[in-house]
């Protein structure tokens, strides 16, 4: 059949790829398993779109000749886009065993593993990688720019000069070095890298940005050092905070609500903003104060140290321990500041220093408890007002892994009939993701299968996809008479806590920062169990939590819960509103956050 090999390959050359694959399935017919044409038939399948069908040929190819590096490499791309990392990894090292002296393959395999969230295994590969082509400058830039992520700035630091050496032009590799100096604190070095960056490009506003933090952090050390223009000795009681001033996420939302909680308590406070050229909208926040600690309310890889003043760390996390690269980046903070103990079982899980830990619970919203924002009118699929609904049940979560939207959609299969008089408002995301459609869908697909049960046949689901303002939420929560999380794990749940100050009654997993506001007197807590962090429907692990550890809510308990509440067996426990409203306030929250500042002498 070598005639129809040949015929084959002219075919796919020609850009005839349907007639190519049918001649390669006529080869296959006569000869099954000949490795030539699996792997042609795998290229062409591929360059169609049947990436599914081309993983399939090019795994029998590989099965045929285990060392064939024509095989291999198709096979590794198809894997790659279908972001089987794992999987893409082993045909990788396979290949590297093959052509264990090329430089792009290893700076692939760092790809993957950083992928996969193994930033320590992408650091390996891509210093084999470098080293097997020092002169190229990409080799030095990928390696540079995992290593931040790491939080190995010194290193990071070393190797984006390096790559800026052998390319002098490369004004992205200037960029992410100055990003990097200001997380080691080095604030004139990364100006003039912000500003060589913008000589050779006056329009990249990363450059922009780091040179206006780079102004506003010199005018805080100016201040701290007492010699800012019109500064005054005198005891120092400001303070200097950065986060997201103008954000919709939830370290956004929790920063906002302390400065203006600060404010309220007249501490003289300087915001910035996470890029830098933002300003506090509600008054003049932008000039400096008399400060000992910068205080940001960030992840711990956005935050940047100011010479002269102290770095508080105020961040959280939702699994059991935090990973390798967060304990690394938090080195140098002077406190880690968690809102929930769970938080600070992971930072200490992870061996961070638990004399600089510290506990500050977040508050919830009272102010929005009491008047305000009307319920919106919704119609489910079916015409029916949702508020007609006798149980109507929320949630609100970003559509990632963590929050269990597939634990979510199993449970109400399994707990709820068509005929139910219950409907389930689903929240997911801020409308910001162009393939969130198709990625939900596959998502239901996959759960219909997993249950044997379609939605049409359960009570019905109302989704919303769309960012909300505070008011809009607030009213979405009045909306509904439960609020219902399967999250894996919460670092602070702020619409759970919201739902609960507005009078809704709660069913939470057990686990996480849930134990600190919640329990069973004022919620239905749902028992969970530790499980590693993979992806729904998959053994593969979640890239943030590689390595790493949640918590598996119990779904059959979930479901009598759901099943109990609709049939009305359970009227369960009296409104946590006053347990959250009375024992969580923004006011507590800024009062302790000033306590544990002034016991550590940093205000």
């Amino acid at each position: 059949m070598t005639d129809g090999i040949d015929a084959a390959s002219r075919l796919y050359g020609a850009g005839r790829l349907t007639e190519a694959i049918d001649a390669c399935r006529a080869v296959l017919a006569v000869e099954p398993g000949r490795l030539d044409a699996l792997n042609l038939l795998g290229a062409a399948l591929f360059s169609t779109g049947q990436d599914g069908a081309a993983r399939d040929a090019l795994r029998e190819a590989v099965r045929a000749d285990p060392g064939n590096a024509a095989a291999l490499t198709n096979f590794s791309i198809v894997l790659q886009h279908r972001q089987e990392w794992p999987a893409a990894a082993r045909a990788l090292r396979a290949l590297a065993a093959v052509q264990p002296e090329s430089a792009p393959l290893y700076s692939r395999l760092g790809t993957v593993f950083q992928e996969m969230g193994d930033l320590d295994g992408a650091i390996r590969f891509l210093v084999r990688a470098a080293r097997l082509d020092p002169r190229s400058s990409v080799q030095w830039y990928n390696l540079g720019l995992i290593r931040m992520l790491a939080g190995d700035f010194t290193a990071a630091a070393r190797d984006l000069h390096r790559a800026i050496a052998i390319a002098p032009e490369g004004g992205l590799a200037s960029v992410q070095l100055g990003e990097t100096l200001l997380r080691l604190g080095r604030l004139d070095e990364a100006a003039g890298v912000f500003r060589r960056a913008l000589r050779l490009d006056p329009t990249v506003s990363e450059a922009v940005n780091g040179l206006a933090r780079c102004v506003r952090y010199r005018a805080a050390t100016a201040y701290a050092a007492g010699s800012g223009l019109g500064s005054e000795p005198g005891p120092r009681k400001g303070l200097a905070v950065r986060g997201a001033l103008a954000s919709a996420t939830g370290y956004g939302y929790f920063c906002q609500r302390f400065i203006r909680t600060l404010r309220q308590r007249a501490v003289p406070l300087q915001a910035i903003g996470i890029t830098g050229p933002e300003s506090w909208q509600e008054e003049d926040l932008d000039p400096p104060v008399s400060a000992k600690a910068l205080v940001n309310f960030l992840i711990p890889l956005a935050v940047e140290r100011v010479p002269g003043l102290a770095t508080v760390t105020f961040s959280m996390f939702e699994g059991t321990r935090i990973p390798p690269a967060w304990r690394r980046q938090c080195e140098h903070s002077d406190l880690v500041i968690v809102p929930t103990e769970s938080s600070r079982m992971a930072w200490a899980a992870q061996g961070y220093p638990e004399d600089r830990l510290r506990v500050c619970p977040l508050g919830v919203d009272p102010e929005d408890s009491d008047g305000g924002a009307p319920a919106p009118t919704m119609v489910d699929s079916r015409g029916r007002l949702v508020s007609s609904y006798r149980h109507r049940f929320v949630n609100v979560s970003d559509f990632i892994p963590r929050k269990n939207i597939d634990g979510l959609l199993r449970v109400w299969l399994r707990s709820t009939a068509r005929t139910d008089d219950a409907v389930l408002i689903l929240k997911l995301g801020k409308g910001t993701n162009p393939a969130f459609g198709a990625e939900l869908g596959a998502l239901v697909r996959q759960t219909e299968e997993a249950v044997g049960k379609r939605m049409a046949d359960a009570a019905p689901v109302v989704l919303i996809n769309q960012l909300l303002s505070d008011a809009d939420m607030t009213g979405l929560l009045r909306a509904a008479t439960h609020y219902w999380s399967m999250s894996h794990g919460e670092g602070w749940d702020l619409p759970l806590s919201k739902a609960g100050a507005l009078g809704l009654s709660l069913i939470a997993p057990r686990h996480s920062s849930y134990l600190d506001y919640l329990d069973d007197r004022v919620a239905r807590l749902i028992p969970a169990a530790v499980r590693p962090a993979r992806l729904p429907y998959s053994a593969q692990h979640y890239a943030p939590f590689h390595g790493l550890d949640w918590w598996d809510p119990d779904e059959d308990a979930a479901a009598g819960i759901l099943s109990a509440i609709i049939r009305g067996d359970d009227i369960g426990p009296p409104s946590p509103r006053d347990h959250l409203v009375q024992g969580f306030t923004w006011t507590r929250a800024a009062e302790r956050l000033l306590a544990i500042l002034d016991d550590a002498d940093l205000r």
